[in-house]
């Protein structure tokens, strides 16, 4: 990666494209959920359609979905392999577009987690706590995509996050220790004993060429790269506890808080393969959903998933892969009839067409709603509506060979499981 003129600290910025994270179409994102009652894998059109769960058979939790740069593959952490008595240790698999295909690269004691691809899809960074000690918890280490040649390359780092190739790339990631001597001890009040906060730094591909992005008195946290390598959207947590997204330039300056919205929380953010928008999780409509916004300033938020009080959308990663996957998918989210009565508006997709679609009322052991479609002429996605408060059973049929039905429970709260 080429990246321009050289910065305090020798770190270089301002890749050219070739050099970028993966530039290109804004695909599929992909994201975590505990919406069926586990921690599940999930990925979603750019305006929230098809969302479909990659990992619904898994037994165990699957968290920080990462997209490959081509878009074939999305590695994540996982502790389905993992003993009884251990349930946080968390290793990184890898898996197809489609969830099939899981593929284990790390067996460690510990969390393995948040992953990133460099660009030539030949290495992947990510953080442990395998060498943990009383003065850390996550170190960064890198691998080759196949899980071979795991390399610690930073000790006390963790949520790095690579733009660029194998061999140039540069690595921001977020830190409590003092590499440079420009991380002074600003501990939390009531904290003891005093403890450094959280600053965002850049380093090369060894580890090396550490440079310090900001300093301050607040933990900032979760960076990452957008797409030309030019800018850095990261977490930063201020004096009243809100946490907000801001966007800052490589070299430190022109930081601007995108979000800045008292008494929420806004986090896990990540950028869109054109470099326009970001896309990222919050609680600000109360339960903790995926949103996108303007990378400029922070406007026109859109809001992707409804998943209903008490489930958690985190960790989104948007990718270039503009294919749907062929599955059926069900998205339901509140409403308000034309009378003013509460609903919930579902919407049901399927890249096969859509044949039938049977609602049960459980309290009423009756039929709510009942569609039936010619597969001939059959539509990929059709909406339909039903008092909120009561559970439903719904059934929905798609037009392959041999012809698949899905089944769902959408309960009174309005939480939706397959």
């Amino acid at each position: 990666m080429v990246c321009g003129a050289a910065v305090t600290g020798s770190l270089v910025v301002g890749a050219t494209t070739s050099g970028a994270i993966v530039p290109g179409p804004n695909g599929r994102i992909a994201f975590e959920s505990s919406r069926s009652g586990d921690t599940d894998i999930y990925t979603m059109g750019p305006d929230g359609s098809t969302q479909i769960n990659l990992t619904k058979d898994s037994p165990g939790i699957d968290v920080f979905p990462a997209w490959s740069p081509d878009g074939s593959k999305i590695t994540f952490s996982s502790n389905r392999n993992a003993p009884p008595a251990e349930p946080n240790n968390l290793d990184v698999f890898v898996m197809n577009v489609d969830g099939s295909g899981v593929t284990q690269l790390t067996a460690s004691p510990g969390e393995d987690r948040g992953t990133s691809w460099t660009s030539d899809g030949q290495t992947i960074v990510f953080h442990s706590s395998r060498d943990r000690d009383a003065t850390h918890t996550f170190d960064v280490f890198k691998m080759n995509a196949d899980g071979s040649n795991e390399t610690k390359i930073f000790t006390n780092g963790s949520a790095a996050y690579v733009c660029g190739d194998s061999t140039n790339g540069i690595i921001v990631f977020n830190s409590s220790g003092d590499p440079l001597g420009t991380n002074p001890l600003n501990p939390p009040v009531g904290t003891n004993p005093p403890a450094r906060d959280f600053e965002i730094f850049t380093m090369n591909m060894n580890g090396g060429d550490v440079f310090q992005v900001t300093n301050n008195t607040v933990l900032d946290s979760g960076p990452k790269w957008s797409p030309d390598c030019s800018m850095i959207s990261y977490n930063s947590i201020d004096a009243g506890g809100s946490l907000d997204i801001h966007r800052i330039n490589a070299d430190g300056t022109g930081d601007v808080n995108l979000t800045n919205t008292p008494g929420v929380f806004d986090a896990f953010s990540a950028w869109s393969p054109d470099g326009t928008r970001i896309v990222f999780s919050s609680n600000r409509d109360v339960n903790f959903e995926i949103y996108t916004m303007d990378a400029i300033d922070g406007s026109n938020i859109v809001r992707l998933t409804f998943t209903g009080l008490g489930q958690a959308d985190f960790r989104p990663d948007w990718g270039t892969n503009t294919t749907t996957p062929p599955d059926t998918a069900l998205v339901c989210q509140p409403g308000t009839s034309g009378s003013g009565a509460a609903i919930q508006i579902c919407k049901v997709s399927d890249t096969d067409g859509i044949r039938t679609v049977l609602v049960k009322n459980t309290a009423t052991n009756s039929q709510q709603v009942g569609l039936s479609f010619d597969c001939a002429s059959a539509p990929t996605s059709v909406e339909f509506r039903v008092p909120a408060g009561t559970k439903y059973n719904i059934a929905i049929a798609d037009c392959s060979t041999p012809r698949n039905t899905t089944k769902f429970v959408l309960n009174e709260r309005g939480f939706l499981r397959p």
